[in-house]
């Protein structure tokens, strides 16, 4: 959930039980004004009750309500004026209806009288009832538009902050230019914005400075492996030679020669950390895997392996094509190279997913080792150790899920490309 949203939610959720208390506090000071003002008027006409006693005047209950209704009473103790709702016959409405009483006993001209004076509740009732809905129901059209008012100012002023963070998605080192980061009128978005900049400018010089070496260090190491690699082979047509120095020679060259590979997986592995192999395009991993497959079948062939594909028409993917063939040749070389000699391997591609499977002894060493840097098996002196190194690289770099399983009543090594949707 975004903050905006959240900020909206919070907002809502405070505001309910605002709206329920407010709702019924100004009920009750309604209700409590108008009580207040019934007493009052309720005091006013029993003191005129009690002056019209005085002058003599009966009262003999006719009115609505019986109200006032005065009741001669033997001597005692004198109640005071006490206010109290109750319900009272109305034969206009012919029905009872609440009222507010005002109840007192008054001793006029020597005679000891029981008043009482009401008024009816009913319609003041009613009003304060509306009135409160209506303050309530307004309150709550008020609030509502106030939270969408404050989403409304809420997006803009956070503009700013979604065009830096739409900025950043789109942020690539292998850019010719450092990216640059909008500015903002907000003090704090333009202090991120400068923050981000600097950085964009620091992360650019550092890779710029990291890929020039790695061109640089290709390029000069690669001359004297060949000139090495040459003289090696020179030496090698020189007579006479003895069979010790033959050998010599003969491991040198095999040296030279990991020693190259090795430089090749090493360059390539910062190249792809470094995103330098950002062309993409739709790749054809069907005759790319029917290419190398039969690229193989020599190697297989020496080995005395069954060399088998099951391959689906049509598997296409958004990849680079030089990793994409780098992908593939390294899980296939690595199901013939450490499969047992005469047994077989097998390549498996459907659209979703890339399948390589062959016999051989476990790992000599935990599987979650298996496609770490340097990581080889002992008895294969001469790998380089990067092969699965690279293949797990180039797949997260494409969200490609690998996975390694091992059948021990089988022997079966399985290693498994989950291919993503597009």
């Amino acid at each position: 959930m975004s903050l905006l949203r959240k900020t909206l939610l919070y907002l809502f959720l405070v505001s309910v039980p605002v709206v329920i208390g407010g709702g019924w506090l100004f009920h009750l000071l309604i209700y409590r004004g108008i009580q207040y003002e019934i007493d009052e008027q309720l005091s006013s006409d029993l003191a005129y009750v009690r002056q019209q006693l005085a002058q003599g005047h009966q009262f003999a209950g006719r009115f609505p309500l019986d109200n006032p209704r005065v009741e001669p009473v033997g001597f005692g103790r004198l109640i005071g004026p006490v206010f109290t709702d109750t319900l009272a016959f109305d034969w206009r409405e012919n029905q009872r209806i609440p009222v507010r009483q005002l109840v007192s006993t008054e001793v006029v001209r020597g005679k000891t009288y029981r008043i009482t004076v009401r008024q009816a509740m009913g319609e003041l009732n009613e009003i304060a009832h509306f009135l409160s809905l209506v303050v309530t129901g307004g309150f709550i059209i008020l609030l509502g538009l106030l939270v969408l008012l404050n989403g409304w100012v809420s997006r803009r002023l956070w503009q700013p902050f979604y065009r830096l963070t739409n900025r950043l998605r789109e942020y690539r080192l292998d850019e010719n230019t450092p990216t640059v980061f909008p500015d903002s009128v907000i003090a704090e978005f333009s202090a991120v914005s400068a923050a981000l900049n600097a950085m964009s400018r620091n992360l650019y010089q550092q890779f710029r400075v990291q890929k020039e070496f790695t061109d640089h260090a290709a390029h000069e190491m690669q001359t004297p492996l060949a000139l090495v690699t040459a003289q090696l082979d020179s030496l090698l047509g020189t007579e006479p030679l003895t069979s010790e120095q033959v050998e010599l020679m003969e491991s040198a060259q095999n040296s030279v020669r990991r020693l190259v590979n090795l430089n090749k997986s090493l360059l390539l592995l910062t190249k792809i950390d470094n995103r330098q192999f950002a062309e993409q395009q739709r790749v054809d991993l069907s005759d790319l895997v029917e290419s190398l497959y039969r690229q193989f079948i020599p190697l297989a062939d020496y080995r005395k392996m069954t060399w088998q594909r099951q391959v689906s028409p049509g598997v296409q993917k958004t990849l680079n094509p030089y990793l994409a063939e780098v992908l593939v040749t390294n899980l296939l070389k690595n199901a013939i190279l450490h499969a047992d000699t005469s047994t077989g391997s097998t390549i498996i591609l459907t659209p979703t997913h890339l399948k390589t499977r062959n016999a051989g002894p476990p790992l000599p060493f935990p599987a979650d080792q298996l496609f770490g840097r340097f990581v080889k098996n002992p008895a294969r002196p001469n790998s380089t150790g990067l092969g699965l190194a690279l293949v797990k690289q180039i797949a997260d770099r494409y969200g490609i899920i690998v996975s390694y399983a091992y059948d021990s009543l089988t022997r079966v090594h399985e290693f498994t490309l989950s291919l993503p949707a597009s």
